[in-house]
């Protein structure tokens, strides 16, 4: 599968040249310039990766991070030469997977898009995840703990697979509202996401109260424990 990513970036040099490093890595590469334009390719595409600056014209690259966040789950790299802690704080609270700053490594920031891609290759390529005693069949929609199968609907299945695939990274309510149930906004749709959250770790939590799986992070979202990823 060949991944697609968008370059979010107002500075011509800096958008070519990321966009020759990673097009010789053999990723399909498109470029906005501006905040705006970066909102609504991503609106129009389906990419894999994002990568963003944070001064960009117009709508900043801290807005746009927050607003995509609000209603996806794709990755985001923060590319910016603001190396301040409390800029890298700001973009990483707001759900970007990493940041980066100018300038840079070529062949660091290569590896480090390979290594949150590699996640989302993992799961594409995956028929059964294991994750301690629970096997999750992806090709029947089944889950099995000891063995034994959980009955999940459709919609907590496809919560957790959700998550799963996202396993480490925070998913805001917004973004499992669309991923899930399909929608943009929806008023009770924060609610709707909070139940069946409820209701999944009563099926697969040792102690629903004290969940280990499915952690919350609060003003954030929701996050699946970290697992180990086999090639």
């Amino acid at each position: 599968m060949q991944h697609k990513i968008l370059i979010i970036e107002d500075e011509p040099d800096i958008a070519g040249m990321l966009e020759y490093l990673l097009r010789d890595e053999g990723y399909e590469v498109i470029v906005a310039y501006t905040g705006e334009d970066g909102l609504q390719l991503h609106a129009e595409h389906e990419f894999h990766l994002i990568v963003l600056d944070l001064s960009l014209p117009g709508i900043d690259g801290l807005t746009v991070c927050n607003r995509i966040k609000q209603s996806s789950t794709i990755p985001i790299i923060i590319l910016s030469a603001r190396d301040k802690d409390s800029d890298v704080i700001s973009g990483l609270e707001i759900g970007a997977e990493d940041y980066i700053t100018k300038p840079f490594n070529h062949r660091e920031f290569i590896l480090r898009v390979g290594k949150i891609l590699s996640r989302i290759k993992w799961i594409d390529k995956q028929k059964e995840i294991k994750i301690d005693d629970f096997v999750i069949n992806l090709e029947k929609d089944e889950v099995y703990k000891s063995g034994k199968r959980i009955n999940l609907t459709p919609n907590e299945f496809a919560l957790l697979t959700c998550l799963v695939s996202r396993a480490g990274w925070v998913i805001s309510w917004q973004a499992l509202l669309k991923d899930v149930w399909g929608h943009e906004d929806w008023e009770g749709g924060r609610e709707m996401v909070k139940v069946n959250i409820q209701r999944l770790r009563k099926k697969i939590e040792p102690d629903p109260h004290s969940p280990e799986y499915i952690l919350n992070e609060w003003g954030k979202g929701y996050r699946f424990k970290n697992i180990d990823k086999e090639e």
